[in-house]
């Protein structure tokens, strides 16, 4: 059952003086066990945080008006097959050339996928227990802690990432044309890493490089971390990409 209200789907109305000041508006939406919820917001950053072992999902919507000579934008939640589509749209014609943001917090159940895309703001997701499929055109994409595969692509953004052990036994791929790249594993990882970049590689771990001059990327790498494992993939054309260790907490045996 689709639970939005009439009050989170269009904000074109006037506001008053103080508009500039943000408003939020909370929502929920069900969706059926193993849905994907797919967000796309071209006017504003996405976060996204886990939402519990319901098939529930949990929208915040902060919006801030900025040209109130122009319509506003709206958040459009509509069901998708098995999932949800949250979109944030023109809420009437002329609103494409505005500058108002809605900046949208999704609270992701447990085994739904999230496909995020943003144009030129920040994706940031953090414990979700599920897939994630990030995208942005200019935007950086920052995740941690995620029980699944992630995909993160950006074209001019960097992308920050922590990477969880046995999650998932997918490739999991990061790619960017000139933005940088920092992966961190744990230390006990096991995976198969493949590098592709034209500017600087430095890790903690054990890689072997092969240079190609007349090509770009002009470097690719590859690392055996562990005993090896599921793939990963990170590639850029021109930035710097980290692989970088995580150390696990050390603990002294106890000693009666």
């Amino acid at each position: 059952m689709l639970c939005a209200s009439p009050a989170l789907l269009f904000f074109a109305a006037a506001w008053a003086e103080d508009s500039w000041k943000k408003e939020t508006i909370q929502e929920f939406a069900t969706i059926e066990a193993g849905g994907t919820v797919r967000v796309d917001n071209p006017h504003g950053n996405i976060y996204a945080r886990f939402g519990g072992y319901e098939n529930e999902v949990e929208i915040l919507a902060t919006i801030q008006r900025l040209d109130l000579d122009l319509p506003g934008l709206k958040v459009d939640i509509s069901r998708a097959g098995a999932g949800l589509d949250v979109i944030v749209k023109p809420g009437a014609e002329g609103a494409e050339e505005t500058s108002d943001r809605i900046d949208l917090v999704i609270f992701v159940p447990q085994g739904a996928r999230l496909d995020a895309s943003t144009v030129e703001d920040l994706i940031e997701a953090k414990g979700l227990k599920s897939d994630l499929d990030a995208v942005s055109e200019k935007g950086d994409i920052h995740v941690r802690s995620i029980k699944g595969k992630v995909s993160a692509k950006t074209s001019r953004g960097a992308i920050s990432a922590a990477l969880e052990n046995g999650v998932t036994a997918e490739a999991q791929q990061f790619s960017t044309i000139t933005g940088d790249i920092e992966v961190y594993l744990w230390e006990d990882a096991g995976m198969e890493v493949d590098i592709k970049t034209s500017g600087e590689i430095s890790t903690d771990f054990s890689i072997a490089v092969e240079h190609s001059r007349f090509e770009e990327p002009g470097k690719h790498a590859t690392a055996r971390v562990g005993g090896g494992g599921p793939g990963l993939s990170l590639y850029s054309k021109r930035g710097r990409i980290k692989l970088l260790r995580l150390q696990k907490d050390f603990k002294p045996e106890r000693k009666d």
